[in-house]
């Protein structure tokens, strides 16, 4: 419950260093869709923004740091603890999630990117409890918004309409969540998306 609560604070005081078109998505939505709240085990909350999205920094409360990682922006307390993780572990999976390596045994992805580690690692600065900033890229050709990156060879995208977004206010306070999200977690999760499944990977 306390970092449920936590959540929806950092959330609230971050929509606001937002100008432009932007949305929650994967858990927070799933949990608002399911329980019309955050999910009891989330340690993170996604925002989605555009490419013409500003992010005005200079109005983020002092009391949260960002930090640049590998797919997005990580936005924290400065005041809560920064875990220690194995770098080399989440680079690698980092580098998995690259088109240009989908399909590499752990082999082959080892020995394509161990010569890279040394120069691109980013050590990570943020605690068990963080807001992501993600960038969606636009897909001309297929007119959709994208991750870009996969997971296991499943690429999320949402459709322009979708990012156009609509008002949610079962957290208390406005926030933006995509138009058709029973469509979009379907995408995300599967059909099985309204049943609880706390070990679901992408």
């Amino acid at each position: 419950m306390e970092n449920k609560n936590k959540l929806k604070i950092m959330l609230k005081d971050i929509i606001k260093i937002i100008e432009g078109p932007w949305f929650v998505a994967d858990g927070a939505l799933l949990g608002l869709m399911r329980e019309g709240d955050l999910l009891e085990f989330d340690s993170d909350i996604d925002i989605y923004i555009l490419p013409e999205t500003k992010i005005n920094w200079d109005k983020l409360d002092n009391k949260y740091n960002f930090h640049k990682d590998y797919m997005c922006y990580k936005i924290y307390n400065g005041e809560d603890k920064i875990p220690t993780e194995n770098e080399w572990i989440r680079f690698i999976a980092f580098k998995r999630t690259l088109p240009e390596f989908y399909g590499y045994s752990r082999a082959e992805l080892t020995e394509a990117v161990a010569t890279d580690y040394k120069s691109e690692k980013i050590i990570r600065q943020y605690p068990n409890l963080w807001v992501d900033i993600i960038s969606l890229v636009y897909d001309n050709k297929h007119d959709l918004y994208r991750l870009p990156y996969h997971w296991n060879g499943q690429e999320f995208y949402f459709t322009p309409d979708e990012c156009k977004g609509m008002y949610d206010n079962r957290l208390g306070f406005d926030i933006k969540i995509p138009k058709n999200p029973k469509q979009v977690l379907e995408r995300i999760y599967g059909t099985n998306w309204l049943i609880e499944q706390r070990d679901h990977v992408y």
